[in-house]
């Protein structure tokens, strides 16, 4: 063997000694820490399950607890809506209660007034007692936000008048209201009853 080719080989032989040297020192670490990181990780497993416990516990404490307040509220809202329902009815039922008794002082006044026109022989007291029933009862209508509104000389409105008939008429314009059959009422701003009316039209000359 030359010199040359022994030196290459020492050269080779010292490179692979390190190479083994350091893979063998490398792989002793390694297991090392592998041997050290399971000890650690079981150490954290044990205090994690302690814990999960601890966390379960606690978790049916409050499921439990929740579980109870959504009951009670669900009873309570059972009452609530039954409570409501009921109180509903009632006010279907007896929501015209304080209007009808306002109209009972009303039916009095109007059955003495009767009593008095048959013993009576005069028109005048008759009278008299007819327009304070109607004052009376335009009162208690007032009350419950129920009025009248007037038609005649306001022009013909199909949203709040029932035309009955048309007439010709020299004061008023075309399609003008000129007479009530019937008065026309509403409720707030609501309409209750349409008003009956007679209309003016052009004169068959015209």
């Amino acid at each position: 063997m030359t010199a040359a080719k022994k030196k290459v080989s020492d050269e080779n032989r010292e490179h692979g000694e390190e190479g083994i040297v350091e893979i063998s020192s490398s792989a002793m670490e390694d297991k090392e820490e592998k041997k050290d990181t399971k000890t650690m990780d079981g150490h954290k497993s044990s205090m994690s399950k302690k814990d999960l416990n601890k966390k379960l516990e606690e978790m049916e404490k409050e499921k439990n607890e929740l579980s109870d307040r959504l009951l009670r509220t669900m009873a309570e809202f059972e009452n609530y809506r039954k409570r409501v329902a009921r109180e509903k009815e009632d006010l279907i039922k007896y929501g015209n209660e304080k209007f009808a008794f306002d109209l009972l002082s009303v039916m009095d006044n109007f059955e003495r007034s009767l009593e008095q026109a048959k013993a009576s022989k005069e028109v005048e007291p008759v009278i008299e007692g007819i327009e304070m029933i109607q004052k009376q009862f335009v009162s208690a209508l007032e009350k419950f936000h129920v009025k009248p509104f007037d038609s005649v000389g306001e022009p013909f409105d199909p949203e709040r008048h029932e035309a009955m008939a048309q007439q010709e008429h020299d004061e008023y314009e075309e399609n003008t209201v000129i007479e009530e059959y019937q008065k026309g009422y509403c409720l707030k701003e609501k309409l209750l009853r349409p008003a009956r009316v007679i209309v003016s039209k052009s004169s068959e000359k015209e």
